[in-house]
């Protein structure tokens, strides 16, 4: 289909939808409508990490599939993130997104969210592959990701966010 005939829908749209779905530049994405327990596992366990990591830190939380709205034609529920500042305000960027990579997500994941999360400014984004037992991460430098950590068992840290953060992956996949 020619893509001047597809719809172009935005976050008003978005609010009525039933089910689980993405915007991402007008376009909806249909999300899973359950994620499978290794995946709920895996993402729990970032979650926990970065929770803990954060005990100290009263400026910035831990999120498990919260909404993040960039524009009024692009939301998106990463896995897991960090953000600093308001909890409630979803129009607030990221400082961290851990994406879970399944076979449903994965051009999405590596290709349009990480196109997405880069413009928007998002510092670091992690891609999950718990077949793998692997994560990349990535840095935002000078507006590109560069790609900082390819990591099986070893430990991911910040110290250049308003609060430190530190995800020891050995734990994630136990």
């Amino acid at each position: 289909m020619a893509i001047e005939y597809l719809e172009h829908y935005t976050y008003k749209d978005y609010e009525k939808w039933e089910g689980d779905w993405e915007l991402i530049n007008g376009y909806p994405y249909a999300m899973s409508p359950f994620a499978l327990p290794s995946h709920q596992r895996i993402s729990g366990k970032i979650f926990r990490e970065l929770d803990e990591s954060l005990d100290n830190c009263n400026e910035c939380f831990a999120l498990i599939e919260s909404e993040v709205k960039f524009s009024e034609d692009t939301v998106v529920r990463p896995d897991v993130l960090v953000k600093c500042g308001e909890i409630d305000d979803i129009t607030i960027t990221p400082e961290i997104i851990f994406e879970v990579v399944s076979e449903n997500s994965i051009r999405r994941d590596e290709i349009v969210k990480f196109d997405l999360y880069k413009k928007e400014g998002v510092m670091y984004y992690g891609l999950v592959y718990p077949n793998e037992k692997r994560v990349k991460i990535y840095k935002l430098i000078n507006g590109e990701y560069i790609k900082i950590s390819d990591l099986r068992n070893g430990i991911f840290k910040t110290d250049d966010l308003t609060c430190d953060i530190k995800v020891d992956f050995s734990k994630v996949w136990l």
